[in-house]
């Protein structure tokens, strides 16, 4: 079991970190090569556009998987602050709730369009379109995942929060 785990958490790791790398690397170099080529030499490129746009994406949907996992992403806390832990706890809980259940009815049809996808091809190296936006059925387990880690301690707040007050009485 830990030595499946061991693995899950290096796939996960080379998915949500090496690969948006990557792809931000390719993405930039090809980036400065159109400039150059357009401005420099007048020259510019065709499939240079494609790579920008695949690398981006990838890039902003797997980096954004990463942040949900450290917690990373930009939050607006006003509410939280003005209320005591116990009733921040609730509110995040329901907050993360919906953002669950939407992502849940969210990995059926997003599947099927990625599936749908695989009939068309991108305009210069013919990439199958599944290719392209399967990270994206990624996206939403893995934020359903980190959402779930995030209910879960939302819950043992709420809990610990009644313990007190019943030792307090």
């Amino acid at each position: 079991m830990k030595s499946t785990l061991k693995i899950l958490s290096k796939v996960r790791t080379f998915i949500e970190v090496y690969v948006p790398i990557t792809a931000f690397i390719i993405m930039f170099l090809t980036f400065i090569l159109q400039i150059v080529m357009r401005y420099i030499f007048r020259n510019p490129l065709t499939w240079t556009y494609e790579v920008t746009v695949i690398g981006f994406s990838w890039t902003v949907i797997l980096g954004a998987c990463y942040a949900m996992r450290h917690r990373s992403h930009v939050t607006f806390t006003l509410i939280y602050d003005s209320v005591n832990e116990r009733n921040a706890a609730i509110l995040r809980l329901l907050g993360n709730i919906i953002l669950v259940s939407a992502f849940i009815l969210l990995i059926g049809p997003s599947y099927e369009y990625v599936k749908f996808m695989d009939f068309q091809s991108t305009s210069v190296f013919k990439i199958k379109l599944s290719w392209i936006f399967a990270p994206f059925i990624y996206f939403l387990i893995s934020i359903v995942l980190y959402t779930f880690e995030e209910i879960i301690e939302d819950i043992k707040i709420i809990k610990n929060y009644k313990k007190e007050i019943m030792t307090e009485k």
